[in-house]
């Protein structure tokens, strides 16, 4: 069993180049050294990678807390024994990266803290496509919420001519252009005919001249005089 690009692969044939089986499958042929060991075997067939029943991934990684293993040490300690169904499970964990990273000789073991952090981060990141995932919804039905604005100053941004592409745009299937931006926001309420975007949208300076006034202005009696 070997780590071959993304996903696993059983080498059939051995020589100047491996010959390997891939899951749909389709034949490879490769150097050596574009695959990683992961179980000499033997491996019949990828579909003997079934996932393993019994795991206790967290028991391990408590026991092994703080220093480094390798990769079967940590099947056999996460899933009872080291096979290519262990083994092939237990580098998903490694390239997982919460509890354990590195190599399969070299697996260092993450402190707790870093598994507090990536979990923290994960979570958010959960929270933020669903938030997402939620706010397009209601868009391509027609309405927004209050707590959508935050999504559609890209919009606005795309209208003024700030920037020329928009996620939100692309999300709801609409051509990427001012024009469009700006017939989204009024359709959505966020903007009405009072705001104008062309001003900004074609460079035209929004503040007052800065002229310079006449020396005689400065003098103290010069609007004390009589105007009659």
């Amino acid at each position: 069993l070997v780590f071959y690009r993304t996903r696993p692969a059983r080498i059939s044939e051995t020589g100047e180049k491996l010959v390997l089986e891939l899951e749909r499958g389709e034949a490879a042929r490769v150097r050596p050294k574009d695959v990683m060991p992961l179980h000499p075997g033997p491996l019949r067939s990828l579909a003997e990678l079934r996932e393993p029943v019994g795991a206790d991934l967290v028991t391990a990684w408590e026991i092994l807390s703080g220093g480094e293993t390798s990769l079967p040490e940590l099947a056999e300690l996460a899933y009872g024994e080291y096979s290519p169904a262990t083994a092939w499970a237990a580098w998903q964990q490694v390239l997982d990266g919460l509890y354990f990273r590195g190599t399969p000789e070299h697996i260092t073991v993450t402190s707790a803290e870093e598994v507090a952090r990536i979990e923290a981060g994960r979570a958010a990141e959960a929270a933020e496509k669903a938030a997402w995932d939620a706010f397009v919804g209601r868009a391509r039905a027609g309405h927004v919420e209050p707590e959508d604005r935050r999504y559609l100053r890209e919009v606005e941004d795309l209208a003024l001519g700030r920037i020329e592409r928009s996620r939100v745009m692309r999300a709801l299937g609409r051509e990427e252009t001012p024009e469009n931006a700006h017939a989204t926001l009024l359709e959505f309420g966020a903007w009405d005919l009072t705001v104008n975007p062309y001003p900004v949208r074609l460079g035209l300076n929004l503040h007052a001249p800065d002229l310079p006034l006449p020396a005689a202005w400065a003098e103290p009696d010069f609007f004390c005089g009589d105007v009659t």
